[in-house]
């Protein structure tokens, strides 16, 4: 057998030397490109997750597909019993964020409120009435009759990127029951977040749109609801319009980990000159972590700054399409109408001990800090949110511990805490057993009648 040149050893030795240096090398730039991938939380109503999310996640992997981004949903928001959040986090690079962003808004559901004639209903009948429209117009018909003294209500339904049609069918609605559009409804569920940030503004969008508002009250810490919903009545364009500008009252975070070093102290500023929030957080790594906080019409100034921050080219900026009736707001709200609106959360939640009901979002919790639990941090913190920012299709199946905790307990109060073990160890936590038939019950080991017939009570009562 041939004897092998030293040289060849020696060779082959720097090959694989180089082969490691240029793969920690490699690995190195990943790590730090991923670091300074910027994140956007921005506020969906909870009840629209599951819309945008679609059946199996096909609405939102598709959204993530095409925009080079990962969106994650709160968790905790299918366990029963647990606190809803509205938050969406969004990661990617910027122009994805914004790209997702538009795609996300432009799929919320749109929806008015009608008062008509129930008489006139039976007279065309509920079933033709929906099958026209839905053919039509593309839109979802829903009927309540005898709510609040009016005889009946009628929901009509669609989509935010074909509103057009979905006027459209409003106007021939009314002229078909015969009913007047100059009190149309728009119901608005948001976050406590939201309406403590629009309420020094409704005033102003009273007087600019002609509209009606009913804003819940935030004053009283001790008497905040359980729920948010501002009520919105005009006619069809000034409710439409009225909508638009509250929900550009939205906050919106942008947020991202960079070197310490690459901080510049002058955009902190700026910031406050563009009526953004500016928050740093420094770590024993030398990492920052930058947090830009506004209002959703400012997203210009915040994806400006936020592509400043990361030293980005100029030819890299995001223009974010925004809508019309947004340009408004920039008068309606004051110089610093955001920070100052911080700024009194802040001594707000300080001066009360903070209850579920009125815990900020991840967009304002920044500056309640001191005022929120260890736990509800971690709940609302984006760096949680990140650290689990995988598909929400994913997200939305996979097993929960919490969600577990809670379905033990629902099984000790109606006696059968001898299965707790038994679902433990084939991962069905309380959200995939409010899911679960009679036949799948039987599969995992539930042999008693009795105990399944309790257990499909409840899963009934958890659908309601």
């Amino acid at each position: 057998m041939p004897s092998v040149p030293w040289w060849s050893h020696q060779s082959l030795c720097f090959l694989r030397l180089l082969n490691m240096l240029s793969l920690n090398r490699s690995s190195s730039t990943v790590s730090q490109q991923t670091k300074e991938l910027p994140t956007l939380s921005i506020e969906v109503s909870y009840p629209f997750h599951s819309h945008l999310i679609g059946r199996s996640g096909r609405n939102i992997n598709r959204i993530m597909e095409d925009t080079g981004t990962r969106i994650h949903f709160p968790d905790r928001n299918r366990i029963a019993g647990e606190l809803k959040s509205n938050n969406v986090i969004i990661r990617g690079q910027l122009a994805g964020l914004e790209k997702a962003r538009q795609r996300i808004r432009a799929d919320i559901p749109v929806e008015f409120v009608v008062d008509c004639s129930l008489e006139r209903i039976n007279s065309i009948g509920q079933p033709s009435l929906i099958h026209y429209f839905s053919t039509t117009f593309g839109v979802l018909l829903r009927f309540y009759p005898k709510i609040d003294g009016v005889d009946c209500q009628v929901n009509i339904r669609g989509q935010q990127n074909r509103v057009q049609h979905l006027k459209e069918s409003v106007v021939y609605f009314g002229r078909l029951m015969h009913t007047s559009l100059e009190s149309v409804v728009v119901k608005m569920e948001t976050s406590f977040d939201h309406v403590w940030l629009v309420r020094d503004h409704v005033d102003k969008i009273v007087a600019a749109t002609g509209v009606g508002i009913r804003c819940p009250d935030v004053s009283i810490a001790t008497e905040l609801p359980k729920k948010y919903c501002v009520w919105i009545r005009g006619s069809l364009d000034q409710v439409y319009r009225a909508t638009s500008m509250l929900n550009g009252l939205l906050p919106m975070q942008l947020m991202v980990q960079t070197e310490s070093e690459r901080f510049n102290p002058c955009f902190m500023e700026e910031a406050k000159t563009a009526d953004i929030l500016f928050r740093v957080e420094r770590s024993l790594s030398n990492t920052l972590t930058i947090r830009l906080a506004s209002y959703e019409w400012n997203a210009r100034n915040l994806f400006d700054l936020m592509r400043r921050c990361l030293n980005l080219p100029f030819d890299q900026r995001v223009l974010p399409s925004l809508p019309e009736s947004w340009s408004a707001l920039a008068e309606i709200t004051c110089i610093n109408s955001f920070i100052l609106s911080s700024a009194k959360l802040m001594s707000f939640l300080s001066s009360t001990t903070p209850s579920s009901s009125q815990q900020p979002s991840a967009i304002l919790s920044d500056v309640s800090e001191s005022c929120s639990s260890s736990n509800n941090s971690r709940l609302s913190s984006p760096r949680a949110a990140i650290e689990s920012c995988i598909p929400a299709s994913l997200a939305a199946s996979r097993f929960d511990e919490n969600s577990s905790r809670l379905l033990s307990q629902l099984l000790e109060n109606v006696g059968l805490s001898h299965y707790s073990n038994l679902f433990v160890q084939n991962e069905v936590d309380l959200a995939m057993f409010s899911t679960l038939k009679d036949e799948d019950l039987i599969s995992i080991g539930i042999s008693s009648f009795g105990a399944r017939k309790i257990m499909l009570n409840a899963i009934r009562e958890l659908r309601k």
